[in-house]
């Protein structure tokens, strides 16, 4: 099923180092790994034409061609703690143009799916492609509503001295007063690579808003939200 009679591909990127938590995206829970999760999401989708895994592990690779869905691998330089979204996006989009999947004149949306978002399921992932349906916006960003908001937010000057984030006024206002505002929870990035391609990373000014529940919106980057997803699957 295409979007807008466009073709939509999802990208899973995967690399085996993590910061916080070894071999990450590989970690098993209730007997299946991380990734299993995002993999069975962008499987099921209907929206979704072609689900590809990008990683610079064999391992991680190697069970994705398990799964049965094509594979991107990702050379080192993209796969270090210092890479970024949009350089994955980008070695992806010129693997597409060099293995002659895609054409450089060819238009198409692609959802990038961090299998750190592991309550994001098909269904979700759905609801959220039908708000691009016939939509006049070309990207859609999930987000989850602030618990805190970030108009009684401080930081510290040059002097180490208190400084309002935003206008001080705001800070003496009634939560209740002032706009919610959203976090991006990592969960779905759905954009056209033109878009992409002409912002030269990730588009979110003027994107469709997909907004989360709390409970759905959970980013595993430690031990303790392992054992939170653990607890909300039992």
């Amino acid at each position: 099923m295409s979007l807008n009679n466009l073709k939509v591909f999802g990208l899973i990127p995967a690399r085996g180092g993590s910061k916080g938590i070894k071999n990450k995206n590989m970690f098993s829970i209730n007997g299946k790994p991380l990734i299993d999760f995002t993999i069975e999401a962008s499987l099921n989708s209907k929206f979704i034409d072609t689900t590809y895994l990008s990683s610079d592990s064999d391992d991680i690779l190697n069970y994705g061609k398990e799964k049965n869905i094509s594979v991107v691998k990702r050379p080192p330089k993209y796969a270090n703690d210092d890479s970024n979204a949009t350089q994955v996006v980008s070695h992806f989009y010129d693997f597409l143009i060099l293995e002659g999947k895609i054409s450089k004149e060819e238009d198409f949306y692609l959802s990038y799916l961090q299998p750190t978002s592991p309550l994001r399921n098909a269904e979700i992932l759905d609801e959220s492609f039908k708000l691009l349906e016939g939509s006049p916006e070309d990207s859609i960003i999930s987000l989850v509503e602030n618990t805190h908001t970030p108009y009684k937010s401080f930081y510290l000057d040059e002097n180490g001295l208190v400084k309002s984030l935003f206008d001080e006024s705001l800070t003496n206002q009634n939560r209740q007063n002032l706009k919610k505002t959203y976090r991006a929870n990592g969960a779905i990035y759905t954009f056209l690579i033109s878009k992409f391609l002409s912002n030269r990373g990730f588009p979110s000014n003027a994107s469709k808003p997909f907004i989360m529940k709390s409970s759905e919106s959970l980013d595993i980057d430690s031990y303790e939200d392992l054992d939170a997803l653990k607890l909300q699957l039992s």
